[in-house]
């Protein structure tokens, strides 16, 4: 081989490997960077995890606590529905009923107010 071939060949070689260690010299940083991102992101997923548990378990209490509060509201309104019928019970049959006996009242008390004071006052 000639002389100037080798040295084609050489200074080819020699642009090769300067060019390989350029990419290696960019690349390990990035490698490193790589590696560390995913340290952080196990890191992340593990505390993701944590959280979903925490947020599940949340859930669940809510949950409980919700059935808790619809069953207070179930007999809360059952209660208002029963008291709602006395009143309507009190309103159609006794008060109507009586309502020719509750307008003397007024005049029952001031009759009395009259004995009481004839007989002495307050007492």
């Amino acid at each position: 081989m000639s002389t100037s071939v080798l040295i084609i060949i050489f200074v080819v070689a020699l642009v090769f490997s300067l060019g390989f260690l350029l990419l290696v010299i960019t690349l390990v940083p990035a490698i490193q960077q790589f590696k560390s991102l995913l340290v952080d992101m196990e890191k992340t997923s593990l505390e993701m995890r944590d959280l979903a548990r925490e947020l599940k378990r949340v859930s669940v209490m809510a949950e409980d606590r919700l059935e808790k509060v619809d069953m207070v509201l179930a007999q809360s309104k059952r209660t208002v529905e029963n008291a709602g019928d006395a009143l309507q019970f009190i309103s159609q049959n006794v008060l109507r009923r009586s309502a020719g006996l509750l307008a003397f009242l007024p005049a029952i008390k001031i009759g009395w107010n009259l004995i009481r004071k004839i007989k002495g006052g307050n007492k």
